[in-house]
C-alpha cells in the first residue's frame, strides 16, 4: 500500500486573528477580537459570512479582566466559527476584493 503524503503550507495569520478554521472548500473562517466594541467575530473568508460573539465587557475593564471575558466567550466562538468551516463551499475570494 502505498503511503499517504500529507502537504502543510505554512502561513503567517493575518493580525489579531486568534482562531483559524479551515472551510471545505479552501477559504478560512478567522475569529478575531475588538477591544472598543467587546465583540469576538468569526469571518469566512469564501462566503463572507460573520458570526459574532459577545464577551460582554465594559469600557473600564482592565486588561486582566478583559482577556479573562474574551477566554469565557472564546469557545462559543471557535464552536460558530468550525461549525461554519465544516459546511462552507466557498472558495477563497481574491485578494482585494
Amino acid at each position: 500500500m502505498p503511503a499517504r503524503t500529507q502537504i502543510t503550507t505554512k502561513t503567517t495569520w493575518p493580525e489579531g486573528v486568534i482562531a483559524r478554521y479551515l472551510t471545505v472548500g479552501g477559504a478560512t473562517v478567522d475569529v478575531t477580537y475588538t477591544s472598543h466594541s467587546g465583540w469576538l467575530t468569526a469571518t469566512c473568508s469564501g462566503c463572507g459570512q460573520i458570526e459574532r460573539t459577545e464577551t460582554y465587557g465594559f469600557i473600564y475593564d482592565t486588561p486582566e479582566q478583559e482577556a479573562e471575558r474574551v477566554e469565557k466567550a472564546l469557545p462559543e466562538s471557535r464552536e460558530l466559527a468550525q461549525s461554519h468551516a465544516e459546511k462552507c463551499r466557498a472558495v477563497p475570494r481574491p485578494v482585494g476584493e
